[in-house]
């Protein structure tokens, strides 16, 4: 067994790699984007991603390969790269254009 004694505590290989937090955030959707929930969700769900996860990461979570708006906390955000942190609320739009 590959453990060792310091100061009367016992540490394990486990000990020396950290575990990974899991982040909760509040999730709505917009429009046709509901139909990837559940209908009983309304469109709105918890879900839960490793610490660390990207917006970009949510999406790829949600399999959406489409244009989209997000808001963050209600302020809307561009940048795909922006970490989540737990409780955040996230908000995806489908995009509109005109013309």
């Amino acid at each position: 067994m590959n453990m060792f004694k310091i100061n009367r505590f016992h540490i394990t290989p486990e000990d020396y790699y950290p575990k990974e937090e899991i982040l909760e955030i509040h999730l709505q959707l917009f429009s046709i984007l509901r139909d990837i929930l559940p209908p009983e969700l309304n469109g709105r769900t918890v879900i839960q991603l490793n610490e660390g996860s990207t917006l970009k990461d949510l999406l790829t979570e949600l399999d959406i390969n489409r244009r989209v708006a997000i808001s963050v906390n209600d302020v809307q955000e561009r940048n795909r790269s922006r970490m989540l942190k737990a409780g955040d609320e996230v908000k995806i739009f489908t995009s509109v254009g005109g013309g």
